[in-house]
């Protein structure tokens, strides 16, 4: 397990109120969900705190009731109901980043929407709140 994908679940689970049943799951499977971010951030050069902020508000690291284990993307373009893991967050955030100037921001609202940046009337999540997100479970992290 990765220092900095298992660092920032300790520091999650400080900053921020997850409810019971998540944190135990995700503290039940801390060591598989950091191996994994670790391993699809790295493979699709994404930032492990990124996909670990999206993963988290999409589906509590895939510990949410009814998500399935997903962390907020599918499997693939072609088969959009069936959820997919790290690995799918990742590389859709990766694509996010390649469609969309190369920042965080432009990564989220393309995993979010579709589109490079926040379409009127959305709602649920954003850049701004991911990215607020992540500074607060970042400022929990040891330096």
């Amino acid at each position: 397990m990765s220092a900095a994908a298992a660092a920032w679940l300790i520091a999650l689970l400080l900053a921020v109120r997850v409810p019971a049943r998540e944190r135990a799951c995700i503290v039940a499977h801390q060591t598989t969900i950091a191996a994994s971010a670790d391993a699809a951030a790295e493979a699709h050069h994404v930032p492990v705190a990124l996909l670990l902020s999206v993963a988290y508000l999409e589906s509590h690291l895939g510990c949410s009731a009814h998500s399935g284990g997903c962390w907020g993307a599918p499997i693939s373009r072609t088969r959009r109901g069936v959820a997919g893991g790290p690995a799918s967050a990742a590389s859709a955030l990766a694509l996010g980043y390649r469609r969309c100037g190369g920042t965080p921001e432009g990564a989220v609202s393309s995993f979010r929407w579709g589109r490079c940046s926040v379409p009127p009337g959305a709602r649920g999540y954003g850049p701004a709140d991911v990215m607020r997100f992540a500074a607060r479970v970042a400022a929990r992290v040891a330096p």
